[in-house]
């Protein structure tokens, strides 16, 4: 699970937590604004399971960012409208991509968040798997 996966799965609030980490380390450093953040719509794409065949679903609301922290590029990108989560996901690339001590702190910080998101997904699946009908039984 990349860091995108994992920041998409978190809150807000431990997305803005972890960019405050950021902030903190980099507080002398200069953030410069390249776009954004704006919202747009992109094309959601599905593959149909039989198939195989992608076709557009529709479009979804996303808002992006895209800044420069100590040279470092960082993008963010999120469902719907909400630039607070973008910023401090573009934060969070940008010091990822910069290899400090900061990284590496982000790093750890990130894999647990990484064991909760997997714990959450599978009480989900256990929750639903209570659901599933058997039709074999009917």
């Amino acid at each position: 699970m990349n860091h995108y996966h994992i920041l998409a799965c978190c809150s807000e609030e431990q997305v803005c937590q972890l960019a405050e980490l950021v902030l903190q380390h980099y507080a002398k450093s200069e953030i410069r604004l390249l776009a954004g953040p704006q919202v747009g719509l992109v094309m959601l794409r599905v593959r149909e399971s039989v198939a195989e065949s992608v076709f557009n679903a529709g479009e979804a609301l996303v808002t992006e960012v895209k800044l420069e922290l100590d040279g470092c590029f960082g993008f963010g990108m999120v469902l719907g409208n909400s630039s607070r989560r973008a910023l401090a996901v573009a934060l969070i690339d940008a010091a990822m991509r910069n290899e400090d001590a900061c990284s590496a702190q982000l790093r750890v910080r990130l894999a647990a968040l990484a064991q909760e998101v997997e714990q959450q997904h599978l009480r989900m699946q256990a929750l639903s798997a209570t659901t599933k009908v058997e039709f074999e039984r009917m």
